[in-house]
């Protein structure tokens, strides 16, 4: 009898013994070869004895066979790699066995009993997708309205247990998924970690490790529970590097979270270890944050403050919204109805705005037709024309910085993209005629300068010249020495550089940014900036090694947003006391099938290209995560301005050094704001990383104590 046989018999067996209590034997077959890493625990009962795991001392009052695989190949968090490689593919294999022979009904005659194998594990691996990606309960499994629905499309399929699966099918998928996750991560370089921290359904602190690989990937490694630690620099430093460390540490280049203190220290500590893998701040934390300081102004709260109580009247009044509507169908009017803004939705601050401005004809319409219907407040608001002037003035900030969050949507977006939408808002509004309210023009200049004092400028920089598109267009007279400084310092502590290789790292950035050979052919927007720095043939291409690392990174940890949006979708009231270990499950497989869900599906969206694919699915999923009743709970909970946030513990510094400064806009000392640098500016760029191949030819960098400094100047001069 081989060992899949047995174990499919231990775990039957598992699972009668939760329903009909076993005789006592005195003798049975052998154990299964997972005790040799567990301890007896407890006195022998309906056949089983409790276990403890020898690694990490998880127990059970009952040890089954299938619960301590699972627990070694998908929990343990201190056991060795290669045995949990061992019972991941042992997970893989469960239920790989041809069915047992049944015998025939009588009523085989009236119905098809006969199914193939590998068509019921297509039927299981896509039952196992719909639950977990659309958040169905387990239970239904066993609803008898399910039952009937899939009897009558299949009569010959059988449904599982609920317990079978919630447990056996989810970690067999679990496992397929993380052995693929593990060989992708193996086989890729320059992985970003990305750490963020979210409150779970019963208050637990949990923190979801992401691993974003440079072809957009979006991975789940993990998801810990910190609820009974410290969060302290030292604790999550050291939890990072477990990540890191289980991976593999030369298969990652940064590590990106928000920018709260901790976060900070903790991402430094892991720096000082490992220098080659960068600290980055989340580049949507810290634009929202400008957007928050921008709506802080008594001008933007007074202004949308208006606008909620508008949108309020016209939600609550069922008379007013229906005219409302009305008119909206009768004027032809495209993007829908009134929308509420929420401090919480990055985004929602420019939607409520632009539903303003778009339901204005609308609005005047209700008004003059229906005057009774509507208060006096709102009446005076919608017959005073400043108050849509304002509305439209208000945009006119808030729209770029909309886009720029808008284009961190995208699993491919890189430095530079994020680097030329503060650039276009720092051009809009440095520009006079954008704004009539000079003095809420100068509030803006101020917040931005504060914002853009904080923000990781070297790495963006350095993502900016590295794009052949600009290769730093419109950049002032010296700044190309620091850019030069600042990538000499990646080659040093990304490929252990030396004095030999930064010599020629500069020469070749000076060719580079005056379009000599090999970099004299220019960039076509529909490839990606990797392979236009793979068709550069250069021997000890040094720059071509700094620029794939740069655009490698990504510039924020989104993904770990998405989770934490899955998660509390998952967690509802009906499904609140999920385990840890069953949401990391959950969130893996989700995760995993919509990031491949082009592959995974065989028959839906089928035709479509693949952004036309990932367009539509993008479409189901926000339907199914954020439902307007959710929006509409927190509105008025949530529509407080004054909000705290972690991020500005050094505001009231960085204030009073700007204060010293002349009112003009930071970007200056590094941009002469010319036609050509705005016409560069205008054209959008869609960027997919490719995988840079390992370097084998061994070079001599030459020493690595030298004067950087004297280095940049002699080649310059030269």
């Amino acid at each position: 009898m081989d060992d899949n046989t047995n174990y499919q018999e231990d775990y039957e067996e598992d699972l009668l013994s939760d329903i009909f209590p076993l005789q006592e034997q005195t003798s049975g077959r052998k154990k299964s070869h997972v005790w040799d890493h567990y301890e007896t625990h407890g006195i022998k009962k309906h056949g089983h004895v409790g276990c403890i795991c020898r690694a990490c001392g998880w127990k059970r009052a009952v040890g089954k066979v299938c619960e301590m695989v699972d627990h070694l190949a998908l929990s343990c968090t201190k056991v060795s790699i290669e045995t949990r490689q061992i019972f991941l593919q042992e997970v893989r294999n469960r239920n790989t066995h041809p069915p047992s022979k049944k015998t025939k009904k009588i009523t085989a005659s009236f119905e098809s009993i006969e199914i193939e194998n590998s068509k019921v594990k297509r039927i299981n691996h896509a039952l196992t997708r719909l639950f977990v990606c659309c958040g169905i309960p387990f239970s239904i499994v066993s609803n008898p309205f399910f039952i009937d629905f899939v009897k009558s499309l299949c009569p010959a399929y059988e449904l599982p247990n609920r317990v079978t699966f919630a447990g056996s099918w989810v970690n067999q998928e679990l496992a397929t998924v993380a052995t693929i996750i593990y060989d992708e991560a193996q086989s890729s370089t320059n992985i970003t970690l990305g750490i963020d921290g979210w409150a779970g359904p019963n208050g637990q602190s949990i923190y979801a490790f992401i691993l974003i690989l440079p072809t957009g990937k979006e991975y789940i490694h993990s998801l810990k529970d910190f609820s009974l630690y410290s969060h302290t620099a030292d604790f999550i430093s050291k939890e990072i590097l477990k990540v890191i460390e289980d991976v593999g540490c030369d298969k990652f280049s940064s590590v990106v979270s928000d920018n709260a203190s901790t976060m900070v220290a903790a991402k430094k500590l892991v720096n000082e270890k490992y220098p080659h893998i960068l600290p980055v701040r989340c580049i949507t934390h810290h634009v929202n944050l400008l957007t928050t300081d921008i709506m802080k102004h008594e001008f933007s709260k007074s202004t949308i403050s208006k606008c909620m109580t508008i949108i309020k009247y016209f939600k609550r009044s069922y008379k007013s919204g229906a005219l409302l509507s009305e008119e909206i169908k009768n004027n032809f009017i495209e993007g829908g109805g009134l929308k509420g803004y929420c401090v919480t939705r990055w985004t929602t601050s420019f939607e409520c705005l632009q539903s303003i401005l778009r339901c204005e004809r609308a609005l005047h319409n209700v008004f003059e037709k229906n005057p009774d219907t509507l208060s006096t407040e709102v009446k005076e608001i919608i017959r005073n024309r400043i108050f849509f002037q304002d509305v439209e003035e208000l945009t006119k900030v808030i729209q770029p910085i909309k886009d720029v969050l808008t284009a961190l949507e995208y699993k491919s977006t890189t430095l530079c993209d994020c680097f030329i939408q503060l650039v276009k808002l720092a051009i809009i509004i440095k520009s006079s005629s954008m704004l009539t309210n000079t003095e809420f023009r100068s509030f803006c200049l101020e917040k931005f300068n504060l914002r853009w004092s904080q923000f990781d400028f070297k790495l963006y920089m350095l993502g900016f010249f590295f794009h052949p598109l600009y290769r730093g267009k419109g950049l002032k007279i010296g700044i190309f020495r620091q850019i030069c400084h600042w990538a000499i310092e990646l080659l040093i502590n990304k490929v252990n550089g030396g004095k030999n290789s930064a010599n020629q790292l500069v020469a070749q950035m000076s060719d580079y940014k005056d379009y000599k050979k090999p970099y004299e052919f220019g960039y076509v927007d529909t490839y990606s900036v990797a392979s236009w720095w793979k068709m550069v043939e250069q021997k000890d291409n040094w720059i071509k090694e700094i620029a794939l690392l740069i655009n490698s990174i990504a510039p924020h940890n989104v993904g770990c947003e998405r989770v934490f949006s899955v998660l509390g979708w998952m967690c509802e009231k009906r499904r609140s006391r999920l385990s840890v270990d069953r949401m990391h499950a959950m969130a893996s497989l989700h995760a995993y099938y919509v990031t491949n869900a082009s592959s995974e599906m065989k028959y839906a969206f089928s035709g479509l290209s693949d952004q036309q694919f990932f367009a539509e699915l993008n479409k189901s999923f926000n339907n199914l995560s954020f439902s307007e009743e959710e929006i509409e709970e927190e509105k008025d909970e949530l529509f407080q301005l004054e909000i705290e946030d972690n991020e500005d513990e050094d505001l009231a510094q960085d204030q009073e050094e700007l204060s010293k400064a002349d009112n003009k806009i930071i970007m200056d000392k590094y941009f002469d704001i010319n036609d050509e640098l705005q016409k560069a500016l205008g054209v959008e760029v869609s960027v997919i990383i490719e995988r840079e191949p390992v370097i084998i030819t061994p070079y001599d960098h030459g020493d690595k104590n030298f004067d950087i400094d004297a280095l940049i100047d002699a080649n310059l001069d030269e």
